[in-house]
């Protein structure tokens, strides 16, 4: 067989059919692209969007914010004086009274220093009891002595009187009779001086005495007060809810100012709500507020608004002013919204994705005929939940998409929708 005459034989049948069918493929290819090219209108499927209808009405504005609830009373059990941890009774989730015994502490010199402050005590007061036996003595002895002068004063009262009616009948001297009148004189001094003596004595006497009672009251605060370190020893809740930390053990060496427990209130409680710091600006103190825990709804009041920021959050106190449902605990998380206002017949939609308040988005709007959306330019307000105040741009029972819509170019103004 001749090689080059078969090299050069053509396939039979090839070039038509073949050609014909890279032709057509070809052309439909074009046609497609061509349509594509014409419209410039990319396709989306309507089951993959999600779409805000626009409404009107009372729109009411709410920041909601998350956290967890909080004790409203809470005591801190610290230790007073260096001891150790002799037994533990309750433990961290426990319900307590105030009187509830949470652990026992020992301190043998502080014991020891208990018995001495009492001795001392009981010392002062015999001592002060004495003082005052004392005092009574000194004044009897001074109504004693003041008693006899007067006797003697009244004897020679008489005296000078009987010698003053025998002195004209020669029988007294005038010098006896002076005489006598000198020491009526002299005696009414006497008396005099004893009675100031006595006034004095009793003045020095209330001075002693108010004295003494100073130092013995010093001694029965002191004495207090070591005994109320000593009763500390027995370490009691103080407050009735739940034992809510207890960072000690069973033998362990305390000192001074070392944690114990804490113990907080479990039916007075706070809800300490985190929301986003740019809307942490409406909130005000004294603003409504509810909390959702357990599917009940409880009221609320703003009473505290942290000044610090973490974490692009701030924290909210609530004041809980409904019923608590039988759950409500501390640390239970909860979900909650602040009433900041309401605004009177606007126009609102859910929040579209990457929008926030106050901003203007380009929004794709689906047009009447529902087939196809047109970029549209939409001034957004007030932010409510997932539901933001529309101000301009669209009108009520228009139908926005909020989906996210970035992988689409600004300058892609259409887009056709598939049902």
């Amino acid at each position: 067989m001749d090689l080059t005459t078969t090299l050069q034989k053509k396939p039979q049948g090839f070039n038509k059919k073949g050609l014909l069918a890279i032709i057509t493929l070809l052309m439909t290819i074009l046609l497609l692209w061509g349509g594509a090219s014409l419209t410039n209108e990319p396709q989306v499927e309507l089951s993959s969007l999600r779409i805000g209808e626009v409404k009107q009405g009372d729109f009411k504005v709410n920041v909601a914010g998350y956290g967890r609830l909080k004790a409203k009373y809470q005591r801190l059990l610290t230790s007073q004086t260096q001891a150790i941890v002799e037994s533990i009774t309750l433990y961290p989730g426990a319900k307590v009274t105030k009187d509830s015994i949470i652990m026992i502490l020992s301190d043998p010199q502080l014991e020891q220093a208990v018995v001495n402050a009492k001795l001392e005590l009981a010392r002062q007061n015999a001592e002060f009891n004495q003082q005052v036996i004392a005092h009574k003595s000194q004044l009897l002895e001074h109504d004693a002595q003041i008693a006899l002068l007067l006797s003697e004063l009244e004897n020679a009262e008489l005296r000078a009187q009987a010698e003053q009616q025998l002195i004209d009948k020669g029988i007294v001297s005038a010098l006896d009779f002076k005489r006598s009148q000198l020491n009526v004189r002299q005696l009414k001094q006497r008396v005099a001086i004893e009675r100031t003596r006595q006034e004095h004595l009793k003045d020095m006497q209330k001075e002693r005495v108010k004295i003494s009672q100073d130092l013995i009251t010093q001694y029965q605060l002191n004495f207090k007060t070591i005994k109320n370190r000593f009763e500390r020893l027995t370490v009691r809740a103080g407050l009735d809810g739940i034992l809510q930390t207890l960072p000690v053990e069973i033998g362990q060496s305390l000192t001074p100012g070392t944690q114990l427990a804490m113990v907080g209130s479990d039916k007075k409680l706070v809800a300490q709500l985190r929301v986003q710091q740019n809307q942490a600006d409406q909130i005000a103190i004294g603003m409504s507020a509810s909390i959702q825990t357990s599917g009940k709804n409880i009221t609320a009041k703003v009473i505290r608004i942290d000044p610090v920021v973490t974490d692009g959050r701030v924290m909210i106190e609530l004041d809980l002013t409904g019923e608590l449902p039988a759950n409500a605990r501390p640390d239970l998380t909860v979900e909650g919204k602040i009433h900041v206002k309401e605004i009177n017949n606007a126009l609102y939609v859910e929040q579209p994705n990457n929008v926030y308040d106050f901003k203007e988005k380009n929004i794709y709007r689906l047009r009447s005929d529902g087939q196809s959306a047109q970029l549209t330019t939409i001034q957004f307000g007030t932010l409510s939940g997932n539901q933001i105040e529309v101000i301009s741009g669209a009108q009520r029972g228009d139908q926005l998409i909020v989906s996210d819509m970035s992988q689409w170019p600004t300058t892609q103004k259409n887009l056709l929708v598939n049902q």
